[in-house]
C-alpha cells in the first residue's frame, strides 16, 4: 500500500523500507522473546499478544486511508476518486504528471497477458526471472536474520 501511494520520486524508497522494517520486527521479536524480557513463563501470554497490537491499529485506522490513486485509476476507472485520493495523500497542488504515469501504466497492461502459475512456470523467457526469484527467496529464509 504505502509502494502505491507513495509519489512516483519517492515510490523506490518507499519500497526498500519495507524489508528494513521486516527485519527490524523479526530482530524485536527475537530481543523480546529473551527469558529475561517477555520469554519467561509468566510473561508468554503477553509476549504472544504484543502481535495483536499492531494489527489492531492498522484494522482501526485502515478505514481512514484512501484507496490507491493507480487501484481508482487502473482497475475501477475512477479517476475522479483517483484525483480526491491524490489530494489526500499528497496536498493540494498539480498532480497531472502522476495521473499521466498511472494512464501510460495502464495502457501498457492492456496490452500484457496475464499468465496462470502453471503458464509462467512453463514460459521459457521467464525461466531465470523465476530462478532468481526463488533463490534469493530462499537465500532470505535463510540468511541468518532468525539467529540475530
Amino acid at each position: 500500500y504505502v509502494g502505491e501511494i507513495s509519489p512516483r520520486k519517492l515510490r523506490g524508497f518507499a519500497n526498500s523500507t519495507s524489508s528494513f522494517f521486516w527485519s527490524l520486527g523479526k530482530a524485536i521479536g527475537q530481543v523480546s522473546g529473551q527469558r529475561e524480557l517477555l520469554g519467561s513463563q509468566a510473561l508468554w501470554p503477553m509476549l504472544m499478544a504484543s502481535c495483536g497490537v499492531p494489527a489492531l491499529i492498522q484494522l482501526v485506522t485502515l478505514p481512514f486511508f484512501p484507496e490507491s490513486p493507480p487501484y481508482l485509476l487502473i482497475q475501477k476507472e475512477d479517476q475522479e476518486g483517483c484525483k480526491k485520493a491524490i489530494r489526500q495523500l499528497w496536498g493540494e497542488g498539480q498532480h497531472q504528471a502522476e495521473i499521466d504515469d498511472i494512464m501510460k501504466e495502464k495502457a501498457t497492461m492492456k496490452n500484457t497477458k496475464i499468465l496462470s502459475v502453471l503458464e509462467l512456470v512453463k514460459e521459457p523467457a521467464f525461466r531465470w526471472q523465476l530462478y532468481m526469484t526463488t533463490i534469493l527467496t530462499a537465500t532470505i529464509q535463510l540468511c541468518g536474520i532468525n539467529a540475530v
